[in-house]
């Protein structure tokens, strides 16, 4: 039984030291449909003070063009975490896992990779863990991820991990 965890983040710029709105999680199977558990924070952003982060206009504006109910979620200011307990949460969450998967090589792993550092605290993944859905997608097969919520981090990994364990099963493939 594999347990891959797929992570997804909404965030205010597209670089490695971006803000961070929200992290989603899941942990699943990539050789059948379980989802085993599910993450989501949504991170203080006062508490990014003394933190190399970077909020872009041009992402502010992006927001501003979402889905009414995306924004909401994204800048709620109700129940946001302070992001040193919402990292400390996210590294526990993590543990078991053996595969770590995003959707791109260098967006959501890279910016938490910066986040770690920035406080101290190790990766919860070794670099050869880590694996781009982009790639696998490009396979020239349909995903088939279901339609949900787009820009909300939770449903987009949840979503995600979906597309993962149908490719799987179309390739012909297990993976541990």
């Amino acid at each position: 039984m594999a347990k891959h965890l797929m992570i997804d983040l909404e965030t205010l710029a597209t670089t490695p030291n971006a803000a961070i709105l929200s992290i989603g999680a899941v942990t699943f199977d990539p050789n059948s449909t379980v989802i085993y558990d599910e993450f989501y924070h949504r991170v203080e952003l006062e508490s990014l003070e003394g933190i190399n982060t970077f909020i872009d206009d041009n992402t502010i504006e992006w927001w501003s063009k979402q889905d009414f109910d995306a924004q909401q979620e994204a800048f709620n200011p109700e129940g946001r975490i302070d992001v040193k307990t919402v990292l400390d949460d996210f590294y526990k969450f993590c543990m078991g896992s053996s595969k770590f998967w995003s959707h791109g090589s260098t967006f959501d792993i890279i910016i938490l990779e910066h986040y770690f550092r920035e406080l101290n605290k190790p990766y919860p993944w070794k670099f050869w863990e880590v694996r781009d859905t982009r790639t696998l997608f490009d396979l020239g097969m349909d995903p088939e991820m279901p339609q949900a919520n787009k820009h909300h981090a939770l449903e987009d990994a949840r979503r995600q991990a979906i597309g993962v364990q149908n490719m799987f099963k179309k390739l012909g493939r297990k993976f541990d």
